[in-house]
């Protein structure tokens, strides 16, 4: 099963000229590793300079081999001092829930990374994916999927057999209480009829009554 790796840095504001250099070529670097199935890298609209990077490997099995090199988050540890507002943030997750409309080009992301009170995760999993296909049925979104897993850190002493990597086992980010939703636009107008909706309106009233969601406006790049 393909495992996504999210990354979420903090860049000081007067050096985002430096820090989009530093993204770009982490970027050269990942695209060269064994396993990587796709990588998309983001930047945060507004005053506070956000990256946001996306790699889907083929299995935690490729991951585990080409962490040590190609793991973004340590690329952007090796970042020149004073780059970095804190540590970067990783999650590994699964995807739950994928749409795409390839007639239209996602021109403005955003990203929903919601932490869930673990008695509420499966349920928020199922009324989240649920709300999702029924507001598909409008084809506003560009591009969305919806992913669950954990804080690398949380799992960070968790060693991977052979067998649970290959698919064998069960992996722990399957049962995660980090959800994350990035959905893709081509225009604001189709953002404003997205957010406007009564399902989305819906089920932000309840995730918000269970645990805490981080919005983060994104450009592509």
């Amino acid at each position: 099963m393909e495992l996504l790796v999210v990354t979420l840095a903090h860049i000081m504001p007067e050096r985002d000229a430096e820090g989009l250099a530093r993204i770009h070529l982490i970027s050269d670097t990942i695209r060269n590793a064994l396993g990587l199935v796709s990588a998309s890298f983001y930047r945060s609209r507004g005053n506070e300079s956000y990256y946001f990077m996306l790699t889907t490997w083929e299995d935690e099995e490729c991951w585990q081999k080409a962490r040590e090199r190609y793991n973004p988050k340590q690329l952007l540890l090796g970042s020149p001092a004073g780059l970095l507002i804190n540590s970067p943030e990783q999650w590994l997750m699964h995807y739950l829930w994928g749409y795409s409309r390839p007639a239209t080009e996602p021109i403005l992301a955003t990203v929903h990374l919601g932490t869930i009170r673990p008695d509420q995760a499966d349920r928020a999993e199922r009324g989240w994916i649920e709300c999702l296909r029924r507001q598909v049925v409008q084809p506003v979104l560009s591009f969305a999927f919806l992913a669950r897993g954990l804080n690398e850190d949380t799992i960070a002493s968790h060693t991977f057999s052979a067998t649970s990597a290959s698919g064998g086992g069960d992996s722990p980010y399957k049962h995660g209480s980090i959800f994350l939703n990035l959905l893709s636009w081509a225009s604001q107008a189709d953002r404003e009829d997205f957010y406007a909706d009564q399902y989305y309106q819906a089920i932000s009233r309840f995730l918000n009554s269970v645990g805490i969601v981080q919005v983060i406006t994104l450009d592509p790049l």
